[in-house]
């Protein structure tokens, strides 16, 4: 309590509140001992002050993380602290050593993630914020280090948390202990962690105040060995709840794991026969069923998943679901009265049925069930008597079978939990982790709360000694005097509850063991026996009640059960009963006991037993080092956000937080360190922060508590100890001095303040004269000015009067010439467009009556043609039908139709023959075609070339004069320009020389006047002195009035001065806007000029522009049109000549018309120009077709061929698959007996030997089909026919493809569909190997079938070409195509000859008429001409696509078979493998010599082999060329490796090792080896170079050159063909493959090679760049390492004392200066940087270096700023920020190359701490902070860093509450989406770049002049180096 002399008007305390146990307010009045204070809450209270607490009014906002820094430890003070820190969601809070943990009711994920954990390891305790993994974390070391047990303690009531943190403690352990398992095992730490869903299952319920109430005590030990990792576990249980399996409150709820099984899946749920649990006794007593946001279905499969987990086998957990379903049926039996008297039976069937099931599920006699259930017997001395029991009796009994078989089933659970965890014997060191029940008081309180708080008791008194014992340590370290501290001790409630004999337990185990004892009885004897102990009452207003006043409260118990349920015996007809079920997991949960007799069990105690247990715990407590944790709920509620004072205020008394305050507060509760206590208190003392006195911390604290008159406090070595109620008074006289000084300084700054108001008010009046004085003045002037403007005003207006008349007149004359003129224009315009429009008319009727004339006579003939038609085919129908009736016809007929057939196949012979004549006609016609083509194209370039000299001579000479007027443009303008400038210069000039003018005049009258006005009242003085001396005393008064008046007269000239000043200053200021109007007149008129001209000039360029353009298209015209009149002509030619000879000369006829004719004859003209351009259209069109049928030919051919391809390799695989099974089963057999006959098979079965020629060739589908040794059989032919003739077919649908138009689009969808079908028909048809006498048959076949294929599509190529070879083939065309060529060409037009045409042409009607049908003619053919164009076309895009779809065909066959070709070479590998251990078997029985197989390479791989079979000769020339190459290669490589284990240094900045290996393996051939050592030979090189990891100068000599040396592999090899490398020429999949290896195009000859890589080459590869990564690692770690211990120190700034006024303690260490961290980081920045310069590594993996280490310094900052609340001040943001301006600068003059983007790493760092040392953070919104600070952080960060921000300088607030809340609801929401990510940064430890990176940075030019190692210049053996 505070003191009364400390309490003081003005001062902040704490009152007692009833609503809200504490409330602040500030003292009004004292009197006496009555103090009158004003609350924060608005009520004024009048209070003692002994009930009266100081406040700290310096108390943070964010509270403090050690409530043992509070400056006030009460209970007020730590209320607030913890209301704080919640309200911020910082549910973790120190008192010392102990951890007080409020539950949030939320999911805070971020707090527990797997990054956070790392952040603790390690860490020191209270170096980071509170947290569980702190304290676990400091048990761990503890453990380590002391080689001391450890134990943690968890307390809390229920809903407080207690085993979410036992969990989390869990966790941590191990993640600290956790060791790596085999992969089908789970570790110890697994089994631990995953018990607790087990035990939680079947130990935990619904309360009235938790969802999740553990009902049991839980001691977790977790073993550890030596190297301190898990090794074992073992798990201790106390006192479950028995009664809730029988007993269940509303609203509580039972045991989890009912209503998880009643929850089951269907058919596990009809198993147990089970349902919904309100059908069952012991689940319906209550209404709660579910929980809220839980699944009892999920949490049943995980139960059983934990189940498995913990090693429970399937047939333990079905007997364990067993027997839970039992205890549910059990409950459901009622009973009662039975015939008997006394006696009992169930009450219905569906009891019976209940009783059944129980006895089903326990696999027991159902009758002996329930007589065990309704009789007891009794066993006297004599006989046995079995007793009826009455119904209630009897459900009683079922009550206690039912809670002793659960009762026994969790304790199994615990033994094989326990079990299957596996303890280790061997173990010294452990750690405990106990989850216990906290203090309980309810309305109604039964045995089991008595244990509880005896349990509770038990632990405080253990609580209260740790506490004491550190308090003692403490005052030891600080050497203070404690001896005088008095403990606070609980023994004496521990002897009234365990004392023997007279203790309450003894008192009931007494009553236990007589049978007529009743809870009556009970309570009479605590009356009597502790009726005078001060600890235990009797209430008023019960019998039967008592009352224990505990450490925590007073609490009464009811003890109507107490008797029941502290006996643990088993009725004897359960034991047997259950013992005897036949199954084997109930009979094991009831083993016959040792003393098991004829008679009752004998009696045990369970309040003895718990006391036992309770013993043992605090004996193994006893021997390990305690760890509190203190779990508190904030509200009744189980919400968020609530913090109910009263509630947490009973939790802290009953969690023992206050007892541990009244301990410190019996000694020394309030502890300042020496800086904290001289910063706080210096203003009670002055003279100690005086230089001059030299004071130490130490002294100056010593010289302030002297002068404050204090007694009992003690001076430590580091701390100020103070009594209780001294800081009070130190604080009252601090609050008494500040207030003097208030007094004094409001005294001063109101004289200060009314001083500045008087002289404001003089200034102001003067100011106000001045005004007035100016403002007379400018009316007088503003007068003159209107009179003068408006004279000026009268002159304008009649001038523009004037002038405005004229003009009117003037524009009126205008308009009405304009008028007149335009109306004979438009006259003149009608008369025309009339006389236009008739002449129009009248042509256009004449041509409609010629034409309708025309269109009757050839209606009239068509009708005529058609019915005469009709009567010739109805006359031929009729001869048709008789001769059909005759039968002598019809033989006729058959044997004209075998003649015709024998002909047409004598015609078909004939055909083939004149084909040959017909290819050789055509070579000769397409050699005179083309040299007729190139003289035409000869004469096209000459005249191309003369036009495009004409036009290039024009476009000279247009650019020329383009050239000319754009100089002239340029230079007119440049001229206008600078004369517009001297201009405005010269106008410039006049301006300011007249200005200075009027302003020296000015000046000048100025001058004279002044000078004036001064002689003229010098002279009046002088005159009043004469007058004066001479009448001095006669005209004295005269002269006063005299003088008077002249004063006057000075103070009218003074205002006349400045009346003149003011005028002259007018007249500056208008000189001054006049001219900088004129000034800026003339600038706007030069940039107008300037805008106009340079229009002009845009517009004048804009249309040479065009008139370029328009040149550009008219020569682009003129060449259009130059071609289309060469080729008209010679089309016209041609048709000329074809016409001529077919048609006769026409007569002349006279005719009249001329204009018709001429009209007929141009559009005749145009009408043949346009059917030739359509016919080269078609020509064009059909040749591009031709080229894609061909090309889909071919892509058919490749399909095929691939096709085949991939049904021989199939049949290869299976080949060898069968030899291999054949090679195995050869061996099964006795060895002796087989390896004759396997001999004979392998030789027998041996490959046809193959030179080196033919192994390297592709081999050729046909051929290797035909050597295949199978017999061909029928059924094979038969197919091979069928193949053939929808082959022949396929070529006949192509041939009706190419036919006309009326034919082609039905054929044409039908074509694709059917030939793919025949494709995969053929392609999936076994192709069957034909032996020698089936070969030439098949060959024959092929060979006319392949012969009629391929002449057929010559047919097709010839009937498809052009127009002029179109004449010879319309004899070897189908009927149908020749007759609509036939068509076509009869529609041509009739040519005149030679004779008509030079005859004058005189044309009659008849004529006309002619030349009108042949326009009509010319028409259908343009028509029918683009009607076979779009045909031509659409056949032309159907055939394209069909020849993609089997390109895409092809490519996929093609990547089928290099994947079968690998199957078979793997196959082969396999055979040749079995061959050579079949081959040493021979050797060991044969004398004869046999060939050896190839051995495996040295990397693990054999030999590659070729595509196709292979033998063994050939096996053996590959081993002997590979013995050659590697004896090529000398004991030179020894030499080789020796040298480059060397620093061999760089040449041209590029290394000298890497580029000395890679031409020694170059000029090896060691890339192109199947088998070599050399790759192998330099790894361990370079792994022996890598042990000195230390050196980052020999790590980065290795990174330059593995990365180069990679770099020249990269650009060098290339995949071996061997494995993809499809046959040469054979498809476009080929040709593509091959560009895409051939990448390397840019390699310089002399430098790079590309080679075909091998196996170990490519691995060599894949090793050296997992170097190159590791080496970049090693040198980034390196970094990171030397710079962890700088970065440490970096994170705060060292504390300085005020003004450096105090001298250091002699036992405190000196700090290092600001700056010299920093400077460190950027020597060891400058000294990486070098060491990777001077060895010339790679820039890009240079700047992935320093990216990623500001990164990590990034992520160790800013990770600190958020776990360490003293770095999140003020004067820490601005030592960090200067110490991140020291990096900003060693970017800047670092070179972008080799730093990159890593100052943009330190972003968040850089946006945290520009938000600390920001001012004003109240006035900043959030989504100023969000958006324009801050952008970089989460909410969550943002949150984390304003609250935890102090202002150490200033004292200034954080961001404004509102600002809070608004990110308090964020975060709750975005813990809502997601699983609430951690807001710690974590480092990156990836490799952030690729192979293609390292070879983008290199060149190979730069290659070209490095120097290999001289060492080996001058061997002879590397000779071929110097080339």
């Amino acid at each position: 309590m505070v003191a009364p002399s400390s309490i003081l008007v003005g001062s902040h305390v704490w009152v007692e509140d009833p609503d809200v146990a504490w409330i602040d307010g500030e003292v009004k009045e004292v009197k006496g001992e009555e103090i009158t204070v004003d609350s924060t809450s608005g009520k004024t209270i009048v209070a003692k002050t002994s009930n009266v607490y100081p406040k700290d009014p310096e108390f943070p906002s964010c509270g403090v993380d050690d409530m043992t820094r509070l400056a006030y430890l009460h209970e007020p003070g730590v209320l607030q602290n913890l209301k704080c820190r919640y309200d911020i969601n910082e549910i973790y809070t120190y008192t010392g050593n102990i951890l007080i943990a409020v539950n949030p009711f939320r999911r805070l994920p971020h707090l527990y993630s797997s990054h956070m954990m790392e952040q603790y390891k390690g860490a020191a305790f209270g170096e980071l914020s509170p947290h569980p993994f702190a304290v676990a974390d400091a048990s761990y070391r503890h453990m380590i280090n002391e080689g001391i047990s450890q134990s943690i303690l968890v307390s809390g009531e229920s809903g407080a948390g207690k085993t979410e943190s036992t969990k989390m403690l869990m966790r941590y352990l191990a993640y600290m202990g956790g060791r790596v398992s085999k992969a089908e095992e789970r570790s110890v730490e697994q089994k631990v962690l995953e018990s607790n869903p087990v035990l939680e299952a079947f130990g935990n319920a619904k309360t009235v105040r938790n969802n999740n109430s553990s009902r049991f005590g839980k001691f977790v030990e977790i073993q550890f060995d030596p190297r301190g990792q898990i090794s074992g576990a073992a798990i201790r249980t106390y006192l479950l709840e028995r009664s809730r399996v029988c007993q269940v409150s509303d609203p509580e709820r039972n045991y989890h794991c009912f209503y998880m099984l009643c929850a089951a899946p269907p058919e596990e749920a009809e198993k147990y026969k089970l349902g919904n649990p309100r059908t069952f006794h012991y689940l319906n007593q209550s209404n709660c069923y579910e929980l809220d946001g839980v699944d009892s279905s999920k949490e049943y499969l995980l139960t059983k998943r934990a189940m498995d987990v913990v090693g429970i086998s399937q047939g333990e957990q079905d007997g364990i679901f067993r027997v839970v379903a039992a205890i549910l049926h059990l409950g459901n039996i009622e009973f009662k009265k039975g015939q008997e008297i006394d006696s009992a039976e169930p009450k219905d069937d569906k009891s019976r049925f209940h009783l059944k099931t129980a006895a089903e599920l326990l696999m027991c006699n159902e009758k002996a069930l329930e007589d065990s259930l309704c009789k007891r017997v009794m066993v006297t001395r004599d006989e046995s008597i079995t007793k009826s029991l009455d119904p209630v009796s009897a459900a009683l009994s079922r009550d206690a079978l039912a809670k002793i078989v659960y009762s026994k089933l969790f304790d199994w659970l615990v033994d094989k939990i326990n079990v299957s965890i596996s303890q280790d014997p061997e173990s010294k060191s452990l750690i405990g982790v106990l989850d216990i029940y906290g203090f309980e008081s309810f309305k109604t309180n039964s045995f089991e709360q008595f244990c509880i708080n005896l349990t509770n008791e038990k632990l405080q008194q253990h609580f209260n000694q740790h506490v004491f014992k550190m308090e003692q340590e403490e005052y030891k370290k600080e050497e203070i005097d404690w001896s005088y501290i008095e403990f606070i001790d609980n023994q004496d409630i521990l002897d009234l509850i365990e004392k023997k004999p007279g203790g309450i337990i003894a008192l009931l185990d007494e009553a236990c063991m007589f049978p007529r004892s009743t809870h009556e009885t009970f309570a009479q004897k605590l009356y009597q026996t502790f009726k005078d102990n001060k600890r235990f009452s009797k209430p008023k207003l019960s019998r039967t009640d008592f009352t224990i006043c505990h450490y925590a409260g007073d609490v009464t118990y009811q003890t109507e059960l107490f008797l029941d349920k502290n006996k643990d015996y088993v009725v004897s007809e359960h034991q047997a009963l259950l013992n005897a079920s036949e199954c084997s997991f109930v009979s094991s949960l009831f083993p016959p006991s040792p003393e098991e007799s004829s008679k009752t069990t004998k009696f045990s105690s369970i309040g003895s037993s718990f006391k036992q247990q309770l013993q043992a715990l605090l004996e193994t407590l006893s021997a390990t080092e305690p760890h509190y944790i203190r779990c508190v709920k904030p509200n009744n509620a189980l919400k968020p956000g609530i913090f109910e004072n009263q509630n947490v205020l009973q939790q802290l008394r009953c969690g023992g937080v206050m007892e541990a305050i009244r301990i410190s507060c019996a000694g020394f509760p309030s502890r300042k360190s020496f800086r904290e206590f001289v910063a706080r208190f210096s203003l009670l003392a002055p003279e100690v922060l005086s230089k001059r006195n030299n004071y130490t911390e130490v002294t100056a604290s010593k010289k302030i508590l002297e002068k404050s008159k204090l007694s009992g406090y003690q001076i430590g070595k580091t701390k100020v100890f103070l009594r209780a109620g001294q800081m009070a008074e130190l604080d009252a006289l601090r609050t008494e001095i500040l207030g003097r000084s208030a007094s004094l300084i409001q005294r001063k700054v109101r004289t200060y303040l009314c001083h500045k108001c008087f002289i404001l008010l003089r200034l102001s009046a003067i100011q106000i004269q001045a005004l007035c004085r100016g403002q007379v003045a400018r009316h007088q002037y503003e007068e003159m000015r209107r009179e003068a403007a408006a004279l000026n005003i009268q002159k304008h207006l009649r001038k523009f009067l004037a002038r405005k008349a004229y003009k009117n007149l003037y524009f009126s004359a205008v308009s009405i010439q304009t008028g007149m003129r335009g109306m004979i224009a438009r006259c003149e315009l009608l008369s025309r467009k009339q006389t236009r429009a008739a002449t129009v008319i009248q042509s256009h009727c004449r041509r409609f009556l010629a034409n309708r004339c025309y269109l009757r006579l050839k209606k009239a003939a068509i009708t005529t043609q058609c019915a005469w038609r009709a009567r010739v085919a109805r006359k031929e129908l009729r001869k048709l039908r008789m001769a059909a009736r005759e039968t002598g016809a019809l033989q006729e007929a058959k044997t004209k139709l075998e003649k015709e057939v024998e002909e047409l196949t004598w015609r078909l012979q004939l055909e083939k023959r004149t084909r040959v004549d017909l290819e050789e006609s055509k070579k000769q016609e397409s050699a005179r075609f083309e040299s007729t083509l190139q003289k035409m194209q000869l004469e096209f370039e000459e005249s191309k070339k003369k036009e495009s000299a004409r036009f290039e001579s024009i476009l000279h000479k247009k650019e020329l004069e383009f050239e000319e007027s754009k100089k002239q443009e340029s230079e007119r303008f440049e001229s206008t320009l600078h004369k517009m400038q001297l201009e405005f210069e010269e106008s410039k000039k006049q301006e300011s020389e007249r200005f200075e003018s009027t302003f020296h005049k000015m000046q000048v009258e100025f001058e004279e006047s002044k000078k004036q006005e001064s002689e003229r009242f010098e002279s009046t003085t002088q005159k009043m002195q004469l007058e004066f001396e001479e009448s001095k005393k006669q005209e004295r008064a005269r002269f006063e009035s005299t003088l008077h008046r002249k004063e006057l007269q000075f103070q009218q000239l003074q205002f006349e001065l400045q009346k003149l000043q003011l005028e002259f200053e007018e007249s500056k200021k208008q000189e001054r806007e006049t001219l900088e109007s004129t000034l800026h007149k003339k600038e706007l008129e030069f940039q107008e000029s300037k805008k106009q001209e340079r229009a002009t000039f845009e517009s004048t360029l804009y249309k040479k522009e065009l008139e370029f353009q328009e040149l550009q298209v008219e020569f682009q015209k003129m060449q259009l049109e130059l071609e289309e009149t060469k080729e008209l002509l010679i089309k016209e030619r041609e048709a000329a000549k074809k016409i001529a000879e077919q048609v006769p000369a026409v007569q002349e006829i006279p005719v009249i018309d001329d204009e018709l004719v001429n009209k007929l004859t141009a559009e005749n003209e145009q009408l043949k120009a346009l059917g030739s351009s359509l016919e080269q259209k078609i020509n064009e069109t059909e040749r591009k077709y031709e080229e894609t049928n061909k090309l889909s030919e071919e892509r058919l051919k490749q399909g095929l061929e691939a096709e085949s391809k991939i049904v021989e390799l199939k049949t290869e695989m299976q080949r060898l698959e069968k030899k291999i099974l054949d090679m195995g089963a050869e061996d099964q057999k006795p060895q002796q007996q087989a390896m004759p006959s396997a001999l004979s098979t392998n030789m027998s079965e041996e490959i046809p030997v193959v030179d080196d020629e033919s192994m390297n060739k592709p081999t050729d589908i046909e051929d290797e089909s035909m050597n295949k040794p199978t017999i061909i059989d029928d059924e094979s032919m038969n197919k091979l026919d069928e193949s053939m003739n929808k082959l022949t077919a396929e070529n006949e649908q192509l041939k009706i493809l190419d036919m006309g138009a009326e034919d082609q689009k039905p054929q044409q969808q039908a074509m694709p569909s059917s030939l793919s079908t025949t494709m995969s028909e053929v392609t999936s048809a076994e192709i069957p190997v034909i032996d020698n006498e089936s070969k030439n048959k098949l060959t024959v076949i092929g060979d006319e079938s392949m012969n009629k294929l391929t002449a057929e599509k010559e047919q097709l190529k010839i009937w498809d070409m052009g127009a002029e070879d179109q004449k010879p083939q319309q004899q070897t065309m189908p009927s149908s195509l020749s007759t609509t060529m036939s068509e076509v060409t009869s529609a041509e037009i009739p040519v005149i000859d030679n004779e008509s045409m030079n005859k004058p042409t005189v044309i009659d009607d008849e004529s006309i008429n002619r030349l009108t049908a042949e326009n009509e003619q010319l028409k259908a053919l343009v028509s029918t001409l683009e009607q076979k164009i779009n045909e031509t076309e659409r056949k032309y895009e159907e055939t394209k696509k069909l020849s993609d779809e089997r390109l895409k065909q092809t490519l996929e066959a093609e990547s089928k078979i290099i994947e079968l070709k690998t199957t078979v070479q793997r196959r082969e590998e396999k055979i040749l493998d079995m061959e050579t251990d079949q081959k040493s078997q021979q050797q060991a029985l044969l004398s004869t010599p046999s060939r050896k197989m190839p051995e495996p390479l040295e990397n693990g791989h054999h030999a590659q082999l070729s595509s196709g079979p292979s033998t063994r000769l050939g096996r053996e020339d590959s081993k002997l060329r590979r013995s050659q190459t590697e004896k090529q290669q000398p004991e030179s490589v020894d030499d080789l490796l020796k040298c480059v284990a060397q620093n061999l240094g760089f040449s041209q900045e590029k290394p000298v090792a890497a580029f000395t290996i890679y031409k020694c393996l170059l000029h090896w051939k060691s890339f192109e080896a199947e088998k070599t050592s050399v790759f192998d030979r330099l790894i361990e090189v370079m792994g022996s170079a890598l042990e000195d990891q230390d050196n980052n100068d020999h790590m980065a000599y290795w990174l330059s050159n593995t990365s180069s040396l990679l770099f020249l592999l990269q650009r060098s090899l290339k995949a071996s063909g061997s494995m993809q490398k499809p046959p040469a020429g054979a498809s476009f999949f080929a040709r593509m493959t091959k560009s895409f290896r051939s990448s390397s195009a840019n390699l310089q000859a002399g430098v790079l090679s590309q080679v075909e890589a091998k196996y170990p080459a490519l691995l060599f590869k894949q090793q050296l760049s997992a170097y190159v990564e590791k080496i970049y690692g090693i040198i980034r770690d390196n970094l990171k390492k030397n710079l962890s211990p700088l970065i440490s120190g970096c994170i705060q700034v060292p504390r300085i004392s005020k003004g450096a006024a105090f001298q250091k303690c002699e036992g405190l260490q000196g700090y290092h200066s600001p700056a010299g961290l920093w400077q460190s980081i950027i020597e060891c920045l400058n000294k990486m940087m070098g060491t990777l310069k001077d060895n010339f590594v790679p820039p890009i993996l240079v700047q992935n270096i320093f990216t990623q280490t500001f990164a990590y310094i990034n992520v160790q900052l800013f990770n600190s700023l958020l776990l360490r609340r003293e770095c999140c001040t003020f004067s820490n943001g601005e030592y960090v920020k200067s110490g991140l301006a020291e990096l900003e600068l060693w970017c800047a003059e670092a070179d972008v190359e080799y730093v990159g983007p890593s100052w943009d790493e330190l972003k968040h760092t850089r946006q945290a701490v520009g938000f600390l040392v920001i001012n004003q953070k109240s006035k900043i919104s959030f989504d100023e902070i969000s958006k324009d600070l801050c952008s970089a952080l989460s909410v969550q960060q943002l949150y984390r860093v304003c609250t935890l921000y102090r202002d150490d300088n200033y004292n200034t607030q954080s961001v404004s509450p509102d600002v809070l809340a608004h990110m308090k609801e964020l975060m709750s929401d975005d813990t809502e989406d997601d699983g609430g990510s951690s807001f710690l940064l974590e480092d990156d430890i990836s490799i952030p770049f690729t192979m293609e990176d390292i070879s983008n940075c290199h060149q190979v030019k730069e290659f070209a002049s490095v120097r290999p190692a001289e060492e080996l210049m001058t061997d002879p053996a590397f000779q071929f180096l110097q080339d």
